[in-house]
């Protein structure tokens, strides 16, 4: 029998955040500060960026390939990869890594394009930083430009003396999570035939 190939659509997404994100409200007053140490500036001078881009009035292609890029220097694209793959990694054709990651890259920049209003704000601000193993959790809000404020949790790791994005939440997701439960429902579905999954990043493009 053939095997049924489930696109990934944006809509399936937009039903995995919301679930997600109502489990996952927070209650408390929103208690904003500047940022005070170079893990919060970091994130700061990234989120100044992202708005920007947002801001820009760049649509379609040029900003999904804009996004992309600025993804790409400052987001470990590689690892959340890797990760969403799972025990699926070793089992990565070797021919088709390069492939791989960069349409992980471009899934990636489709995402945030999709939810670009998300980002059109005027200012980031910092709620908390805390850490957690290896890892620094910051989270912040977005004021946004329509009225309200968009909370994003940022974790970063040190790199070379400076940090790496090596995840971030968006609507109470984190995106590895969100891409490990997609991956892996793709790949059970194929017995590890990567095609379709190959087909389905490939589709982001087109977002």
């Amino acid at each position: 029998m053939p095997l049924v190939r489930t696109p990934i659509r944006r809509r399936d997404f937009v039903a995995m955040l919301v679930g997600t994100a109502l489990g996952g409200v927070i209650a408390h007053p929103v208690v904003a500060r500047a940022a005070i140490n170079p893990a919060e500036a970091y994130v700061s001078g990234i989120a100044d960026q992202v708005m920007d881009l947002a801001n820009s009035g760049l649509e379609g292609d040029p900003l999904r390939a804009r996004f992309s890029s600025l993804l790409n220097r400052f987001i470990n694209l590689r690892a959340i990869a890797d990760y969403a793959l799972g025990t699926y990694k070793k089992k990565l054709p070797g021919g088709k890594q390069g492939e791989f990651y960069r349409l992980v890259g471009n899934y990636a920049a489709a995402l945030f394009v999709f939810y670009v209003k998300d980002f059109r704000g005027s200012e980031l601000v910092i709620i908390s930083t805390s850490e957690q193993g290896k890892f620094i959790i910051i989270q912040t809000a977005i004021k946004l430009k329509s009225g309200g404020r968009e909370q994003v949790k940022w974790r970063l790791t040190g790199s070379g003396g400076s940090f790496r994005v090596n995840d971030v939440n968006i609507k109470g997701v984190w995106l590895t999570i969100s891409m490990k439960d997609r991956f892996t429902k793709v790949l059970t579905k194929s017995k590890g035939d990567f095609e379709p999954l190959f087909d389905e990043l490939r589709e982001a493009e087109t977002w």
